[in-house]
């Protein structure tokens, strides 16, 4: 979110097309739409991260720069199971994705709700 306004993670994020080939990170955005959920799919167990995700998207994620947009106070939650948990910005490259995590981003004026996604199996 930019001053209380949505924002979109762009498609394709973690896909490479070669030919008739796709090729995937195990952290990824779908390229089919824009709904900005990160799939995290992989053929071994691991932790996969917000720092990994950043790192694969080539953008930087610090404390005074995330994505490209600097100049805004930044504060970032974490959603599960209905509970709302800010993050320490020492812990951002470090938060798990977790099935059904929703993680924020907030740039700019806070907003006085974080949304909440509500998920359907």
């Amino acid at each position: 979110m930019v001053n209380n306004e949505l924002q979109r993670i762009p498609s394709r994020i973690g896909q490479s097309q070669v030919a008739d080939t796709h090729c995937f990170y195990p952290i990824h955005t779908d390229g089919n739409d824009a709904s900005g959920r990160v799939h995290v799919e992989s053929p071994t167990e691991g932790t996969f991260t917000l720092g990994q995700f950043f790192e694969i998207w080539g953008q930087p994620l610090t404390n005074t720069n995330i994505a490209g947009i600097t100049g805004l106070p930044i504060e970032i939650h974490v959603t599960e199971n209905g509970t709302v948990m800010k993050v320490e910005e020492a812990d951002w490259g470090n938060i798990e994705f977790k099935s059904h995590r929703e993680i924020t981003i907030e740039l700019g004026t806070p907003t006085a709700e974080i949304p909440n996604f509500t998920w359907t199996d």
